[in-house]
């Protein structure tokens, strides 16, 4: 969680001596020369890291349907919980530039003790685009004697930055949880697929062309009681090949689609009412992983 408070004296420090470090600080940071930043990209997740010699490594981050968020890992765990209090510096190579006090922030007792989610990650985003250097101060966690800084390096960010928004602005809207099982609805006693079908195929197909751990989609074609036994198989039928050759289409792997049709049975809603009769009309699309 993020407070926003009213500078405190050493967060003043700290903005009225730009790039500079506390007198008796313990300070974090990599060197222009140790300062590299690598990305991870993909349709379901984002990422781009960064190391803090002796200290640990910076991540932004993102997943397919969820937020973007920043967390900091570090190599020892954090004795106790407390507060720090983060600014965006000026580096010593601008010296004109001026600080920004971005307020006071949560330890967690773990190997993540620092996690913000996406206001506060895209501030540093853009704070390290900018080129200032985001800074964490607080009490060391041993007794408190020692002033702790924390820098995180924006030199030799700007190919990675690119490639992470790109990665960002691409990243799936939704996961796995959302297209797992989707019904594809279809009118009585047809089985050309409806508008509102294509669309949710269309979702469909980009997420198991982006994700290959999905290893089989099952395909189940359902009719409503209305009807011969016979005609209703074959009616099934006809719509679990609409629902494949769409899904063919959009590229698919043949291999992984299985198809089953079962006609009238095993309905998942009452053929006493329309409603659950119009529900029954429908291909039920199952992702496994």
């Amino acid at each position: 969680m993020l407070l926003f408070l009213r500078p405190t004296l050493i967060s003043c420090a700290l903005l009225c001596l730009p790039g500079a470090v506390l007198a008796g600080a313990r300070y974090y940071g990599a060197t222009p020369h140790e300062s590299q930043w690598e990305t991870a990209s993909s349709a379901l997740s984002c990422r781009m890291s960064h190391a803090i010699p002796r200290y640990g490594r910076v991540h932004f981050t993102a997943k397919a349907g969820g937020e973007l968020e920043f967390f900091i890992e570090v190599i020892r765990r954090p004795a106790k919980t407390g507060m720090a209090q983060l600014a965006s510096l000026a580096p010593a190579w601008r010296p004109d530039a001026t600080g920004l006090f971005l307020g006071e922030v949560a330890i967690a007792q773990s190997v993540q003790p620092f996690h913000f989610d996406r206001p506060i990650a895209r501030r540093l985003l853009a704070e390290l685009e900018k080129g200032m250097l985001p800074t964490l101060t607080y009490r060391d966690w041993a007794d408190g004697r020692d002033e702790i800084s924390v820098a995180i390096s924006a030199v030799n960010i700007k190919a990675a930055l690119a490639e992470f928004l790109d990665c960002l602005d691409t990243l799936l809207d939704y996961d796995f949880k959302a297209v797992e099982r989707s019904q594809i609805l279809f009118a009585f006693d047809s089985a050309v697929l409806q508008p509102e079908a294509r669309q949710r195929l269309e979702q469909v197909a980009r997420y198991l062309l982006a994700d290959t751990s999905v290893s089989r989609v099952v395909l189940e074609g359902h009719t409503d009681s209305v009807g011969r036994l016979r005609y209703n198989d074959q009616l099934s039928r006809r719509r679990v090949e609409a629902v494949r050759d769409f899904l063919l289409g959009k590229g698919v792997p043949k291999d992984k689609l299985t198809l089953r049709s079962l006609g009238k049975r095993k309905p998942q809603n009452s053929n006493k009412t329309a409603e659950g009769r119009a529900l029954n009309r429908h291909v039920l699309t199952l992702l496994v992983q």
